[in-house]
């Protein structure tokens, strides 16, 4: 199914659609700051093949329409989101040195952590292949209009082909070989975490939270092999278990067709789909 529900809601209005593929984790970004917020809305699954169509704005996802407003960019549709509903829960304080300090660890996470998961989850060898047939039937399943089976096929060669893929690529080589690098991220990352419980040392989520959950979370959930290594991580397993109740809501961030592992803590609970 391409497109999901909106949660309910007493209120309609404005109506907001966020334009997504499931696996990308800049509209998974923002499709956790509108669960935060817990504003109603919409999630239409673009089809890459028909994206400049699909999308009421560029060419690439996320995008967030508003009423007859759109804004494309993760970081950027965050901060309107919090101008457009200030009394929702927010997603940044209003200014300050906080304000400041939680704007540059998302930065982090855009220029790190989220290149750093385009190199590390695929893995490397037979890994790298089944992986990218994992993420197709994915993209197949929830993409508006399916995709066709050659092109499902050949996904693992294809992505890494492509010009922004290329890039983040490029952006994510530190020299060292896969997983290493990989376990160097989890290192940069808890010593962000600090003792927590939240980034910043908040008592709550805040912007780089929900940015960062789905580099972690996504990958596991729909069975990646290598996936799994969070739970060796036992301060990022708790750090994933507090943020799950801030996450709940409709549409879910991960598809429950798509889900093969259970997370840490409370949205863990329910069936799991069997693997395949």
């Amino acid at each position: 199914m391409a497109t999901q529900p909106p949660s309910g809601s007493a209120t309609a209005a404005p109506s907001i659609t966020l334009y997504s593929y499931a696996m990308s984790p800049y509209a998974a970004k923002v499709h956790g700051f509108l669960l935060f917020k817990r504003l109603p809305f919409r999630c239409h699954y673009v089809n890459p093949l028909r994206a400049r169509r699909e999308l009421p704005l560029g060419r690439q996802v996320p995008v967030v329409r508003i009423g007859d407003e759109s804004r494309a960019d993760s970081t950027p549709i965050g901060l309107w989101l919090d101008e457009r509903f200030p009394d929702a829960p927010r997603l940044l304080p209003r200014e300050g040195p906080e304000r400041e300090r939680l704007l540059a660890l998302d930065a982090w996470v855009t220029q790190r952590l989220i290149p750093g998961s385009f190199r590390h989850y695929p893995g490397e060898g037979v890994d790298r292949i089944l992986n990218g047939w994992k993420l197709s039937r994915v993209m197949s399943h929830t993409a508006n209009g399916g995709l066709p089976w050659p092109l499902r096929f050949a996904w693992p060669w294809i992505v890494p082909r492509v010009p922004f893929v290329r890039s983040l690529l490029a952006q994510a080589d530190d020299g060292l070989p896969l997983r290493e690098s990989k376990r160097a991220l989890y290192a940069e990352f808890l010593a962000h975490l600090g003792e927590g419980p939240f980034l910043a040392g908040r008592s709550t989520p805040s912007l780089p939270d929900l940015a960062a959950y789905p580099q972690f979370a996504l990958f596991h959930a729909i069975g990646f092999r290598g996936g799994d290594e969070v739970l060796e991580h036992p301060a990022l397993v708790d750090w994933l278990a507090r943020m799950g109740p801030y996450l709940e809501g409709e549409p879910p961030l991960i598809p429950p067709r798509e889900r093969r592992r259970a997370l840490p803590g409370p949205t863990a609970a329910g069936s799991v789909a069997p693997a395949g």
